[in-house]
């Protein structure tokens, strides 16, 4: 493997290179060699020709050829049984045309199966090829029976023919290709049962359970191989009941069980040696060794690799003998005996060298330059490099010399000749983009973005960084999501990068895009309530900012230049023989690679000089004008103060703004220090099972500490807060100060530039409403059933479907209009609005992406989307609006672009194009509560004249915070009630969402604090 840089901490000190694993033996599953007639069932073993059967090695580049002279209408049976090469077959008819291509998913092990009747007379071929171009040596195991058939074969007809069809369908690759095919072997698996064809029943079952091992369906795969081996047992068929126990071990080290993995790979083990089997014998005991070596039992691991190492020897597998040499050094590497590690890594280059396997000796060289490097001698370290690379050319292993342009990249690095290690790192991706290997160019621009980083350069830093986020999540994809020790053992070397992007993105105040990235990392976790987000997976690509995209999409033009070359290249060197216009094209395609490889490495050398000078700009509130304001505080009244937020470098700074006078404040903290806090108080608030106080209170004393006495002294009510950087995405409501969230002593209401103008505007008196909502799933979007019963708890609309009252039998609270659905579209929005209602409603999802208003969007009812782009360019969109609503998720959220531009959120945007008012989310938001709680801000609001919105919303949200059954009317700001106030008042139902059935409060922040009041809170 390339080197990473894995210490999670901000600048990662340099590490040791990676050692490198060992290629083909780790953890293997030893399956049951699929043929049909590897053993004749005694019925009819005196009629049945017995299969030719041939055992040979391959490694990448080679092609093995098999000539078979046939007699129309024989049937041929072949089967190859992958052990440790992942082979592709080719069958080439006797006039050259090629029939059939056969590539089971299911990697290096297990059956390839090939059955075919020959059409006319001559010589056929089969070709076999390993499915990479650079793969390392591997065996297999062929064998074959071609006959004519007779009454018995033509009955299983049927059942090899829907065999064959499953395979053809497998090899054709994508989901419907892999359902389709699995039904076929399905259908053969019935048909061979209904003749009492044992062989063709065992073949198939452990057909079909391997491709369920290799989509990652294990507990299916058991299922399947259990039943393979209770027909295998009544055959006593010792060696390929060994093989089936051996698959049993590793599906259930695949599942994370070792303890049983262990006890079957014993079994495994027991049974190879009955059946004089060194050499696989052998192997098994390399994979006991890798489960003792996974539970951290180094001693026991050594013992098993001691105990195969002889059998190899006695044997003469030299690549077994060397591979395991290997894992020794590693085992003595992790228990810090470095002067034993070192002695077995030498061994094991020592018999690669004299096997002349190139492949190989570059890992083993890897593996002594990290030795050397750990040690101090960088010099020895790069030697050993260099001597790597010129293997790895001359054997023309590109992938193989990726890696270790990677692992000089890294040493000079920690050198400190940069210069050097950016022209290796460029070269190392160059090289991992014309091979597709998306593993090793992740990894490469992981390193990149930690150098960078630790140049000081951030923005390069974060590009590259994003890059390696996005190639990591394009690998994940193709591992099984059930294979669990597959997916930590690709993503536990690799966690640092995420962390560490995701550390700086925060540091410069960009949360959305940490999340996001941060999000990569967690489990899928599943909520019993419905969340008006995306509905995204984890899956996908780290978001990019305009900037970021537009390099993006250079660096991806070039890079698959390089790509489309490299296959044409691979295509050519695998051809058993090359015409002289190939060795043209091949001449060609080399100096064009190169050129091509130059031109990648100039544009990364630009696109660093460009992304370095890029500033992401910090917010500056202008507050020279403050004192203008003060006046207006005097008449808005209801105790009114405006509060500016400046995140510096090195300080936060607040100055408090009251009608009659001003006052600046300040607490030392830095502008990453501060990120971070927002960042963990989000995370909190965003998991209704955590306790968010200790945070919430941290961050208090830094932003509202320094002006509390302040705000006391000034009889502070409602605090207008004209918010900087990341606090923007913080719900001051749902501070702490060690006693109330602020939500129970202040009204708190967000101001920006484009509310002033209507600050003081007085609202309408009486409302009439206009409501918009989707309670249907489109795409990705889930179906928000609450939706129906919220718009009509909200409007009274006599012609709207389903009635003018909510489930409940109650009224809506104001007068007016419902478009839900279908009626909810670009053309009933806009017309609505052209009405000028008063109140707005919009209850849907909202998919916010950072950076990007093409890509951030409301969804419509009828399934269509309304970008922020759009609700731009429009000319007074929501003119006349008093309030607009918008309960769906992250509709408050703007992220920074990569020139320091904001990319404004809906509830900013809505405010410029008209809105006086507007009430948005700050995270994705539960749709059983949302409901809850809009229906009774609304209700607050119209049960009296003077009612504030702010008032309003604040009372609602004290709702859900004391799980009550009243509204908190009558209660001054500033005078917060405790727990055990009286709620003896008609409110709200608590049914519990989490576990239905029993009862619980939305008193956690996550369900009340999201939602905030842009604007004109009166």
């Amino acid at each position: 493997m390339p080197l990473l840089f894995s210490n999670p901490q901000r600048t990662p000190p340099p590490r040791r290179c990676r050692r490198q694993p060992r290629p083909a033996l780790a953890l293997i599953p030893l399956l049951l060699l699929a043929c049909l007639f590897s053993a004749p069932t005694p019925s009819r073993a005196q009629s049945r020709p017995q299969p030719t059967t041939v055992e040979r090695e391959i490694m990448g580049g080679e092609v093995h050829t098999f000539r078979l002279l046939l007699n129309a209408g024989q049937f041929v049976r072949a089967v190859f049984d992958q052990r440790g090469a992942d082979i592709v077959l080719t069958l080439v008819g006797p006039d050259g045309e090629e029939l059939t291509r056969v590539d089971s998913p299911v990697g290096e092990w297990g059956p390839e199966p090939l059955f075919f009747e020959a059409g006319k007379g001559g010589y056929y071929t089969i070709q076999v090829r390993t499915r990479r171009e650079w793969a390392a040596p591997g065996r297999y195991e062929f064998s074959m029976t071609a006959q004519t058939p007779t009454p018995r074969d033509l009955s299983r007809f049927p059942a090899e023919r829907a065999f064959a069809e499953a395979t053809r369908l497998l090899s054709g690759g994508g989901p419907e290709g892999l359902e389709r095919g699995v039904e076929k072997y399905e259908q053969a698996l019935a048909l061979f049962r209904s003749l009492g064809d044992y062989r063709g029943e065992i073949t198939t079952l452990v057909t079909i359970a391997s491709v369920r091992q290799a989509l990652g369906e294990g507990a299916q795969a058991l299922l399947y191989y259990e039943d393979a081996l209770a027909l295998l047992r009544t055959t006593n068929d010792t060696a390929e009941e060994a093989r089936a126990e051996s698959a049993v071990a590793l599906v259930y080290f695949s599942l994370g069980d070792r303890e049983r993995a262990l006890n079957d790979f014993r079994q495994a083990l027991a049974l190879f040696r009955a059946a004089g089997d060194s050499r696989t014998a052998a192997y098994t005991l390399d994979n006991v060794g890798h489960v003792f070596d996974s539970r951290g039992e180094e001693r026991q691991a050594l013992d098993s690799y001691q105990q195969a190492l002889r059998l190899l020897r006695a044997v003469g597998d030299k690549r077994g003998e060397a591979v395991t040499l290997n894992d020794m050094g590693l085992v003595y590497d992790a228990l810090g005996e470095k002067a034993k590690a070192r002695q077995f890594f030498k061994e094991s280059l020592s018999v690669f060298e004299e096997q002349g396997d190139c492949r190989e000796i570059g890992p083993a060289l890897s593996n002594l330059a990290a030795d050397a490097l750990e040690s101090g001698d960088r010099q020895k370290a790069l030697e050993y490099l260099n001597h790597a690379l010129a293997v790895q050319y001359t054997a023309g292993d590109r992938e193989g010399e990726a890696k270790t342009l990677n692992n000089l990249g890294f040493v000079y690095h920690s050198a400190g000749d940069d210069r050097r290690a950016f022209e290796s790192f460029h070269r190392a991706l160059a090289l991992s983009r014309e091979t597709g290997n998306r593993k090793g160019e992740g990894d490469t621009l992981s390193n990149m973005m930690f150098a960078w980083r630790s140049a000081g350069k951030s923005a390069p830093a974060i590009f590259y960084g994003k890059q390696a986020v996005t190639a990591y999540q394009e690998v994940r994809a193709t591992i099984p999501p059930l294979d669990k020790e597959a997916q930590k053992s690709f993503l536990r070397p690799r966690e640092a990068a995420y962390h560490t992007l995701a550390d700086m993105l925060i540091e410069q105040g960009r949360l959305p895009e940490a999340q996001q990235v941060v999000g990569f990392l967690k489990d899928e976790e599943y909520f019993q309530f419905v969340r008006r987000d995306g509905g995204a997976s984890h899956a996908g690509a780290a978001t990019l900012t305009p900037e970021e995209a537009a390099a993006g999409k250079r660096y991806e033009e070039i890079a698959d230049q390089i790509a489309t070359r490299g296959r044409r290249r691979a295509e050519l060197l695998q051809k058993t023989t090359r015409t002289p216009d190939d060795d043209k094209q091949l001449a060609l395609l080399d100096t064009e690679l190169a050129a091509a490889g130059q031109a990648f490495q100039n544009f990364l050398d630009q696109l660093s000089t460009e992304l370095g000078n890029t500033r992401q700009a910090a917010r500056v509130e202008q507050v020279r004008e403050s004192q203008g304001l003060m006046e207006d505080l005097r008449e808005l009244g209801s105790g009114a103060v405006a509060i500016y937020t400046l995140v510096g470098e090195e300080k936060y700074r607040v100055i408090l703004v009251t009608p009659d006078v001003q006052v600046a404040r300040e607490y030392s903290i830095s502008a990453a220090d501060l990120n971070k806090k927002v960042a963990a108080f989000r995370e909190a608030l965003q998991n209704p099972s955590s306790d968010p106080r200790p945070l919430a209170q941290e961050l208090y004393r830094v932003v509202v500490g320094p002006i509390a006495k302040d705000l006391e002294q000034a009889h502070a009510e409602t605090l207008m807060w004209s918010l900087d950087g990341a606090l923007r995405y913080v719900p001051v409501a749902a501070l702490y100060d060690g006693e109330h969230y602020m939500v129970e002593r202040y009204r708190d209401v967000v101001f920006t530039p484009a509310s002033m103008a209507r600050l003081k505007d007085e609202p309408t008196g009486r409302w009439r409403a206009l409501g918009f909502g989707v309670s249907k799933s489109h795409g990705d979007f889930a179906a928000l059933p609450s939706v129906p019963e919220e718009l009509r708890g909200i409007i009274q609309d006599a012609g709207a479907a389903g009635g003018t009252v909510s489930a409940d039998g109650v009224p809506g609270v104001l007068p007016g209009r419902i478009a839900l659905d279908e009626a909810f579209n670009v053309e009933s929005f806009k017309a609505g609005l052209r009405e000028r209602f008063p109140l707005v409603h919009v209850a849907s999802h909202f998919q916010f992406e950072p950076g990007n208003e093409t890509d951030s969007y409301l969804l419509l009812g009828d399934g269509t989307r309304l970008s922020l782009a759009q609700i731009k360019i429009a000319q007074n969109l929501f003119g006349g609006v008093d309030l607009l609503t918008l309960s769906a998720c992250n509709t408050a959220t703007g992220g920074a672009g990569g020139d320091g531009k904001e990319v404004e959120g809906f509830g900013v945007l809505a405010q410029r194009q008209g809105a006086k008012a507007v009430v948005a989310s700050l995270w994705p938001v539960a749709d059983a509560s949302t409901r809850l709680l809009m229906e009774e801000f609304y209700r607050i609001r119209n049960s009296q004249d003077g009612m504030l919105k702010a008032e309003a919303l604040r009372q609602a949200q004290l709702e859900l915070l004391r799980g009550g059954t009243g509204p908190s009317a009558g209660v001054p700001p500033g005078k917060g009630q405790g727990a055990s106030a009286n709620t003896a008042r008609r409110g709200l139902s608590v049914e519990s969402i989490a576990q239905p059935g029993g009862k619980v409060s939305y008193a956690h922040p996550y369900f009340w604090a999201p939602f905030i009041l842009i604007g004109n809170w009166r």
